[in-house]
């Protein structure tokens, strides 16, 4: 209990926002490939196959590949800058992902909210890092990590559910949630210390 008391304010706060980011991707991703495939007369878009592959597949690809360049942005221009960016596009990409109904509309805009998770992933991780020390960053990744399976686990357990009253509510929830992480950055984060950098990009 003694070490959990040494973690400061802003170590919880990127912790509760790594849940509730979590919450809502995967409870959105886990049942997105019913809702592109689904039969229209049940709410779903009726995409094909290779159409569901091409946007779940393509599109998570590159939202693994991106943090390499995003987290430069977040060096250069700030932890908490970024993180309302990537707040922003992804409660309103979420949103719009239950609005949009053909096959490139629905592609651009999950493109959309992988570039808004692509922002968060590297300032979260760093912000642990930047809030943990020497006797305290294992148990501090541990508790990351139980974040991220805690919001793995919530998120599929209500959009199954939602989804049977209609798909909307699905992703009214995922960018609710996300709106809730807002909050929390403008109240509870604090800007960790960083390495200013004045490189070009």
């Amino acid at each position: 209990m003694n070490v959990f008391k040494k973690f400061p304010k802003v170590f919880w706060a990127a912790n509760t926002m790594e849940l509730f980011e979590r919450w809502s991707w995967y409870g959105v991703f886990n049942v997105l490939a019913i809702y592109l495939t689904g039969s229209t007369d049940g709410g779903g878009l009726g995409f094909s196959q290779t159409q569901k592959g091409d946007i779940m597949g393509i599109v998570t690809a590159v939202l693994y590949f991106l943090p390499v360049f995003t987290g430069t942005l977040a060096d250069k221009f700030g932890f908490k800058r970024m993180l309302t960016i990537a707040f922003v596009i992804l409660s309103s990409g979420y949103y719009f992902m239950g609005e949009v109904t053909n096959y490139q509309t629905m592609f651009w805009v999950f493109m959309y909210v992988a570039i808004g998770a692509a922002l968060f992933k590297p300032v979260i991780s760093a912000t642990i890092a930047k809030s943990t020390d020497a006797t305290t960053s294992s148990i501090g990744f541990g508790v990351f990590y139980m974040m991220v399976n805690i919001g793995g686990f919530i998120g599929p357990f209500f959009s199954s559910s939602l989804r049977n009253f209609s798909w909307h509510y699905v992703f009214w929830m995922a960018s609710g949630i996300i709106l809730l992480n807002l909050i929390i950055l403008i109240f509870f984060y604090k800007e960790p210390k960083r390495v200013a950098t004045t490189e070009p990009l």
